[in-house]
This record gives C-alpha cells, sequence and structure tokens, in this order.
C-alpha cells in the first residue's frame, strides 16, 4: 500500500521524533530554508495535527506501507530510496554514498512529481524474469552474451541479439544456443531493429573504435566516447520511438560519460539508465591487492571504469597511501593484458557485464553507475522494485576522493559538449 507523504510532514515527524530520542540525528530544523521551516515548526506546535501525523506516519511504518516523497529538486536522481535525513533534505553529490550517520530508521521512496508511478502506471519491468535485448557482438558483446546463457536462469525470460553484421548475428544465435547443461537455459533470439526494442532491458555493447594494442594512450576509453555516442543516441531515438519504457544498461566505454549523454541528450529519466563498468575495476582491484598480499574483504571501489577510480583498500582499516597505490595499479591493470598481445575483454564482459547485470536484476547489491545529482558516479546499489537503494559507507576521507572524481566527469562530459 502506497502513502504520499508530504516533505513537511515527513520532516516534522523526523524532529519529533529526535527530540523523542529515538532517532539519533543532529538538530537539523534550523539550517532549513525559511519557509520550509516554518512549514514545518507550524506542524510541530499544533498538537493535534502533529499527533494525528504521528500515529498515521508510525502506523505506516509498522505495517511496512510505502512512504512516497515528492522531490522539489528536479536535479535529484529519480526513484530513489531515502533511508537518511540527507536523502530527505536532497542533498546530492558525495553525499548519497557517504554517510553522515543521519539514519532514519525506515525507508521513503522519492519521486519527481510527473512520474507514472504516482498514478499506478507500471511503465518499465519491477522483477524477474526478465526480456533482454543484447546491442552488438564484438568481443565484449559475444563474450557477455555467454555469460547471461550460463547465469541468466530464472532471471532472463530471453536474450534477444542484433548486430549490424548478420553473419555474426547468426553464428552467436546458433552457437549460443548449444550452450546446455540440460537444464533450462534462457533462449537466445536472433532480432532485427523492429523487435530488438520489444524488450525490458537494453543491453548497449556496441563499441565503434577500439584503440589498437601498441596506444600510448593513458585512457583508451575517452577515444571511443564521441562515436560509441552518436551511435548509442541514435538507438535510444528508435527504441524511445517504438515504444520501448524498460531500463538502458551501458556497458561499452566510457560508460559514466554515455550514461550521462543518454540522460541529457536522450532526455532518458535517470531512473531508467545505469551503466556497467565498476564491476571489473573493484575485480581487478582485489586481484593486485591479493597478489600483493594486502587483501582485505572490505576493500571497496567507486568512481568510472577509468580515469577518476577511487579504491578504498578497506572500510575498516582505511590507508591512504595503499589505497592510492591500489588505485594507480587497478587503473593500469588493462595494459598488462595488451603487454600479452590480447586485448582485455573477458573480464570486463563478465565481472562488469553479465555478473553485475544479473546481479542488478535479481534485486541484489552490485556495482553500477547510477545518476548522483551531477554526474553517473559508480558505487554498490540494489535495484528494487524499479528504485535505487544506495550502499551507505561510514568512511569520512571518501568524500573529498569522491568529490574530485566527481568533477572530472563533470568536467569531461561538459569538454565534449564543446
Amino acid at each position: 500500500m502506497k502513502h504520499l507523504i508530504l516533505k513537511k510532514e515527513l520532516l516534522a515527524y523526523v524532529e519529533y521524533e529526535r527530540k523523542q530520542g529515538t532517532i539519533a540525528i543532529y538538530d537539523f530544523l534550523k539550517d532549513l530554508p525559511s519557509s520550509l521551516k516554518n512549514d514545518v515548526n507550524e506542524l510541530l506546535h499544533d498538537g493535534i495535527k502533529m499527533e494525528d501525523l504521528h500515529n498515521r506516519i508510525t502506523r505506516h511504518i509498522k505495517d511496512q506501507h510505502l512512504l512516497i516523497m515528492i522531490l522539489d529538486e528536479k536535479s535529484f536522481p529519480s526513484r530513489w530510496i531515502a533511508t537518511t535525513l540527507s536523502e530527505l533534505l536532497e542533498i546530492t553529490g558525495p553525499e548519497l554514498i557517504v554517510s553522515n550517520q543521519d539514519y532514519l530508521g525506515f525507508e521513503v521512496l522519492l519521486v519527481h512529481k510527473n512520474d507514472p508511478y504516482l498514478k499506478d502506471i507500471v511503465s518499465m519491468p519491477l522483477s524477474a524474469p526478465f526480456r533482454a535485448s543484447l546491442m552488438g557482438l564484438g568481443d565484449v558483446g559475444g563474450t557477455l552474451l555467454m555469460g547471461l546463457r550460463l547465469l541468466g536462469k530464472d532471471t532472463l525470460s530471453e536474450i534477444k541479439i542484433y548486430d549490424r553484421n548478420e553473419n555474426k548475428r547468426r553464428r552467436y544465435y546458433l552457437e549460443i544456443n548449444e550452450i546446455s547443461d540440460g537444464e533450462v537455459m534462457p533462449p537466445v533470439i536472433e532480432a532485427d531493429l523492429a523487435s530488438i526494442f520489444q524488450t525490458d532491458v537494453f543491453i548497449f555493447t556496441v563499441s565503434a573504435h577500439i584503440p589498437p594494442l601498441g596506444t600510448t594512450l593513458t585512457d583508451v576509453r575517452m577515444v571511443q566516447f564521441e562515436k560509441n555516442k552518436e551511435i548509442l543516441l541514435d538507438y535510444v531515438k528508435q527504441a524511445e520511438e517504438s515504444g520501448f519504457t524498460g531500463y538502458y544498461f551501458i556497458v561499452s566505454d566510457p560508460v559514466d560519460l554515455l550514461c550521462m549523454a543518454v540522460m541529457n541528450e536522450g532526455n532518458i529519466p535517470s531512473h531508467r539508465i545505469r551503466g556497467f563498468g565498476l564491476g571489473v575495476m573493484e575485480a581487478r582491484a582485489r586481484f593486485i591487492a591479493k597478489e600483493n598480499e594486502i587483501f582485505k574483504d572490505d576493500l571497496r571501489t567507486f568512481g568510472p571504469h577509468g580515469k577518476g577510480l577511487v579504491v578504498i583498500n578497506s572500510l575498516s582499516s582505511y590507508n591512504d597511501e595503499l589505497s592510492l597505490e591500489l588505485t594507480n595499479l587497478t587503473e593500469k591493470e588493462n595494459f598488462r593484458v595488451r603487454e600479452t598481445g590480447f586485448k582485455p575483454y573477458i573480464a570486463p564482459a563478465l565481472s562488469s557485464g553479465a555478473i553485475s547485470i544479473l546481479k542488478a536484476l535479481r534485486g541484489d547489491e552490485h556495482l553500477s553507475t547510477v545518476y548522483n545529482g551531477y554526474v553517473f558516479m559508480g558505487s554498490r546499489t540494489t535495484l528494487r522494485g524499479g528504485f535505487t537503494l544506495p550502499s551507505k559507507v561510514s568512511l569520512k576521507e571518501l568524500t573529498p576522493l569522491l568529490s574530485d572524481t566527481q568533477a572530472l566527469l563533470d568536467s569531461l562530459y561538459k569538454a565534449s559538449l564543446g
């Protein structure tokens, strides 16, 4: 059951609970904008209204009903699950990941006022099994397809595939359907452009240009941006015109900037867009840490698939020098593979692609890139009923690192616009 609660009502409830000592957060009321503060105080000083409001919200929380708040700020990520006061106050950026220890003790669904969700319009899939479409059958796309076929049981009902090369499309249709262990696996369907958008999840793995093995570029992904963006936006336009209302899952490089392009230039709401590039970065960081015998299970990664990555050696025993060393090594790890004479695509296709995508669709915590009000930032989140629940981190040292990454990604995207 859904219940729409006004922002001023939620803040009045939180302030009441704070004064009662049942919610351990700071005295936030004095920092509110004057008009909002006056509205909250008016409720708090009306004993009858406040008692009714408190009883109503408490009952909804106890009965596990859905509390919904309409966002004021257009820049706040759409369809977000708030668990902290900072989120109710619509504070964006690193604060969406780094916790200020201002937990509410309950969840609130944050939506924009024109969201179809408010009218009970189911405009996109909410739970498995999903229909998936895979666009692009290059090295990454072909390997990712293998992972989806092998691991996608009970999560995917079908996998449509498309590539401009008809022979490649036919080959993967034949070979992947011939992978079997005798159990049910999601069937692979050879699709054309007329049917590829009849799906729930559109996975984009097209790559117009991959730098050669001998490249001296420090970040090969940026070379691909303009060409991949042009192709992606053309497919987004076709998808929307065909009536597609599902998710855009971006795997092509540079993931984070392509997500920004889909939102800003393709006019797609942020909750429909996810980038998948961080999974392999964390997998690489963990492998490197194990090689150097400094691995901790609570190692974490944040940011983009490339320059601007942040590796935290351990949440419980953070070490700045070790974290910086792991960050530098992880950023350059793809060159270790290139030195062997091969392009690094297997680990990205599986760690960032198939594994992370399926975890997302299953409603499990996973690594992906989501909008933070400024840029698309990689972190751990959960996709639940079409809403994003961030995995909060209590590490104050992370905030300036994420701020630097945010500034970098923002500058790169704006520079691309000319």
